[in-house]
């Protein structure tokens, strides 16, 4: 090869990586981040971009239903889940909608149905039946039932006080009483009122009053429920009964033992008197037996004095 040809081929080797490397132009221009213009209007995208600009990103292999906003991202789209977005939670797969409705799917996993002509509900379940197509019959709030549309006449469940096919006989709201305590019931037409005795209140007399609530004793007394002041006087009159018992029978005792010492001293003084009386004049010596001790004692009847 002369010196000309081997200039000649240096020369070319130059423009060539120059024209590749500086001189090539893109239209429209490579995304300048993501890419560079290899060739005139051919991006060379860089790693995790892709598109004809590199300016689109590239989810995780293998997602299905997800997109990115940064290389390997895989953020699924409604209705889809899982780490490459292929489980399907779109609420109508599973056919939700009865009686041929329609299904809607709608945002985070709802749906809505559109139910075909005469049936209605959530999920077109329920068929139109008497108290859709006619209207509720049912007085004073009562409930119309039609076996959800599949009863061919209508129905009332009625609230309570009231009875009937349609509700409308108001009933007795005292039978059975619902007043406790033996409170007295009157019905006042679809209810009732108690007359509640002394110490409950409430609707059904069931709460018992509590006076005590307000603290109404003064200067440190304390406070007893009816009830309870009840207990205490009937505890308190046992107790005194008992103790007037006890004194009652001590004093009996002291007294039987008083009326016994009366009784022996007189008997004493009474023989004393038969011996004097008929005693001739002669010391007599009798022995006579006292409740503390026994002694002799000598009567004399000249004299009037005794010796002892």
């Amino acid at each position: 090869m002369t010196a000309t040809g081997a200039l000649l081929r240096v020369l070319w080797l130059l423009l060539a990586f120059g024209h590749s490397t500086y001189g090539a132009e893109c239209f429209p221009p490579c995304d300048p981040q993501n890419g560079f213009c290899e060739d005139d209007n051919v991006c060379r995208c860089q790693p995790g971009w892709e598109g004809p600009l590199c300016d689109q990103c590239m989810t995780i292999p293998g997602c299905v239903n997800g997109l990115c906003e940064e290389p390997w991202q895989c953020t699924c789209k409604d209705g889809w889940d899982g780490k490459l977005c292929d489980i399907d939670v779109r609420a109508c797969t599973s056919t939700p909608c009865a009686n041929n409705g329609t299904c809607v799917d709608l945002e985070k996993g709802q749906y809505e149905c559109s139910c075909a002509p005469g049936y209605s509900g959530k999920d077109c379940q329920h068929k139109a039946g008497p108290c859709a197509v006619n209207g509720s019959p049912c007085q004073y709030g009562g409930t119309c039932v039609d076996d959800e549309g599949r009863a061919s006449h209508a129905s009332c469940l009625c609230p309570p006080g009231f009875s009937g096919n349609f509700c409308e006989i108001v009933a007795n709201s005292c039978t059975p009483n619902p007043c406790e305590n033996d409170g007295v019931c009157t019905d006042i037409g679809g209810d009732f009122r108690c007359r509640c005795p002394a110490g409950f209140v409430d609707k059904t007399c069931s709460r018992p009053v509590s006076t005590c609530a307000g603290g109404p004793c003064l200067n440190g007394g304390t406070c007893l429920q009816h009830s309870q002041a009840i207990c205490f006087t009937i505890l308190g009159v046992l107790t005194s009964l008992v103790v007037l018992g006890t004194v009652a029978i001590v004093f009996l005792n002291k007294c039987e033992a008083w009326v016994s010492n009366l009784r022996y001293n007189h008997m004493v003084r009474k023989k004393k008197n038969l011996l004097l009386q008929y005693n001739s004049g002669e010391e007599l010596a009798v022995n006579i037996i006292f409740p503390e001790k026994i002694d002799m004692t000598t009567f004399s009847k000249e004299a009037g004095d005794e010796e002892i």
